[in-house]
């Protein structure tokens, strides 16, 4: 007798999938509204209740910072004489407008991980600020004099990934000229309420107020000891000091600011006869710094304008946007090192002034003020 054939089952087709709607989708749509307008997250927030508690939630807006990876630039700060006077103001250069953009009788000398580090006209009494939240944080004398100094403020807080450093625990670099060409620096810890001991060098170096640059745990500081240039590197770590001499072409004062090389190490951009140079550093041999020239651009090529009065000057840099500030006249321009794009984002009151500019970069999401 034949085995009858066993019958094949049937296939039951899988249901359909739901059709998404706009508010299934709406996570991932609000995930990529651009940080550098604050006011887009603000009027999304009031759209209805539902996009209020997402853009509210601490979890999503963790999970928005690691979706954009680098804090925007939401405006840069400069020092401002008014009536004899010295003011700190923080420039907008987006939808971000701080409720007092104003800082009267203080001076800025660095801006990172959320915070702004001013110091008082008169003295080395430092003061930390969080354009973001409003709030300003009195930082005690440092315990001893400097004819010439520059501070650093840095995030504390252990395995920080720097996307959103309010409100939380932070140290306070500084690096001062002492007397008898004692070269000192020092950290305040505002969880310890109190400062390090000093760690001395004897290299007489006269500490300028350009702004600073970090690389891994080592700060680097410019000097203009009787127009001589030079660097300052502090590892925050070691408690160690190191000094750094440029290429011959730059050995004498010119208008220097410290970057970050393509490499993510140091590198300073530099003005020589109306010409900018871009140079990284590398280990040479013997233990010896050895420098490499990147670029090389012309400032008719750099800011594309014809007959400036004056030639341009590096006025600042944006870490992790690759933006180079210079000026020339009463004009500062910014300008992308990869596009080459330049921008005019401000004018200056005077022509003589001395101009410094210092990127503020943060997050500025309905949860963090």
């Amino acid at each position: 007798m034949d085995t009858p054939m066993p019958k094949r089952p049937r296939l039951v087709p899988a249901p359909a999938p739901a059709p998404r709607t706009i508010a299934d989708m709406a996570p991932e749509i609000l995930l990529r509204l651009p940080p550098d307008d604050p006011t887009r997250l603000v009027r999304a927030s009031l759209v209805c209740w539902c996009w209020r508690h997402l853009l509210t939630d601490p979890a999503y807006l963790r999970r928005y910072r690691a979706f954009h990876r680098t804090p925007s630039m939401l405006g840069f700060v400069l020092n401002l004489k008014q009536h004899y006077q010295g003011m700190a103001q923080l420039v907008p250069t987006s939808s971000f407008c701080p409720a007092a953009s104003d800082r009267p009788d203080l001076n800025v000398l660095d801006a990172r991980h959320d915070r702004v580090l001013l110091h008082t006209a008169q003295g080395q009494r430092l003061v930390v600020w969080d354009p973001v939240k409003g709030e300003e944080f009195k930082i005690p004398r440092v315990p001893a004099y400097a004819l010439g100094f520059n501070a650093v403020v840095l995030c504390a807080a252990v395995g920080c990934d720097h996307l959103d450093c309010h409100g939380g625990p932070f140290r306070v670099a500084f690096m001062g000229c002492g007397e008898h060409g004692i070269t000192f620096a020092c950290t305040y810890s505002s969880e310890a309420g109190a400062w390090s001991q000093r760690v001395e060098i004897e290299q007489p170096a006269f500490v300028d107020g350009r702004p600073s640059f970090l690389v891994g745990y080592t700060l680097y500081f410019t000097c203009n000891p009787y127009l001589n240039f030079r660097m300052l590197g502090y590892d925050i770590i070691r408690q160690e000091l190191s000094v750094i001499w440029p290429p011959s072409q730059h050995e004498y004062y010119s208008c220097t600011v410290l970057v970050k090389a393509e490499d993510d190490r140091l590198g300073f951009a530099g003005v020589r006869n109306g010409t900018l140079y871009l140079w990284s550093m590398k280990d040479g041999t013997n233990g010896e710094v050895e420098w490499v020239q990147r670029r090389v651009i012309q400032h008719k090529t750099m800011l594309h304008t014809r007959g400036l009065s004056t030639p341009p000057e590096v006025v600042g840099f944006a870490d992790g946007h690759r933006l180079i500030f210079l000026r020339t006249g009463n004009t500062v321009f910014s300008m992308e090192l990869k596009s080459g794009h330049v921008r005019k984002v401000y004018t200056c009151r005077s022509r003589n002034y001395d101009v410094i500019i210092v990127p503020y970069m943060s997050f500025c999401t309905p949860g963090t003020y």
